[in-house]
């Protein structure tokens, strides 16, 4: 159940980047980024820059803040490089990368937000000043664990997301803003996402900012061909 509700709770809380991008083909991105956690009364800042390649479905994350850090994801590979320390992890799992930004790029360049890929059927839907929202049935392989989830839209934007369990209760929410119009593609530029418990308290609080986006640039990007250096061993982990 914890798996389940984590893998879901991660896509619905980073639907954000390149929203809908599914406008328009999307090739590759480029997008520099900050994200701020706060969770048990703990916070965390993260600052770098997200690549993108659709065709190829592989992520390089450029970590440039709080320390130097290279992550490349792709199918059932995560590898970590720290180019300071010179150590270099590889993490080699059953299925598909559990990486949220991962997950959050590949579902959202698919028709209904991915949910449809996710198991959830199209339930309802009504029109409250000017925003669309549409409610959508978990599969009932997971309906035990997670409720409906409610998806915002005005003028073809995402502009929140809301996920509840079995009882209604809501646990969370997540709101796209600043949307910046790049070709046919709009993308939120601020994304502010809340996870409740079943008091209704807030057990973790996640902003994501975003700059400078490239979309489907026609000169090659070398970070997405990116690999560790020969002379750095790699620590190979399965899990």
């Amino acid at each position: 159940m914890c798996k389940i509700y984590s893998f879901f709770i991660s896509i619905i809380l980073l639907f954000s980047l390149v929203c809908p991008v599914y406008a328009a083909p999307l090739q590759t991105l480029s997008i520099e980024f900050t994200r701020e956690i706060v969770e048990n009364k703990k916070s965390d800042k993260t600052e770098g820059i997200l690549h993108y390649d659709a065709k190829n479905a592989k992520v390089v994350i450029e970590v440039t803040k709080p320390l130097k850090q290279v992550m490349v994801a792709k199918e059932n590979i995560l590898q970590i490089y720290y180019p300071v320390e010179k150590q270099a992890f590889r993490f080699i799992s059953k299925g598909p990368v559990p990486l949220p930004l991962v997950e959050s790029i590949i579902q959202t360049t698919q028709a209904e937000f991915g949910l449809t890929t996710l198991g959830y059927t199209l339930d309802k839907h009504e029109i409250v000043d000017k925003v669309l929202y549409t409610y959508w049935k978990p599969h009932e392989k997971v309906k035990e664990h997670l409720g409906i989830a409610i998806l915002g839209m005005r003028d073809d934007k995402l502009i929140s997301a809301e996920v509840k369990n079995p009882k209604g209760q809501l646990i969370a929410r997540t709101f796209y803003q600043n949307h910046h119009k790049t070709g046919t593609n709009f993308i939120p530029m601020k994304v502010t996402a809340t996870v409740y418990n079943e008091e209704a308290n807030v057990i973790r609080f996640e902003k994501i900012t975003y700059r400078k986006p490239k979309v489907n640039l026609k000169m090659e990007n070398p970070m997405l061909n990116f690999t560790i250096p020969t002379s750095v061993e790699v620590k190979e982990i399965k899990w």
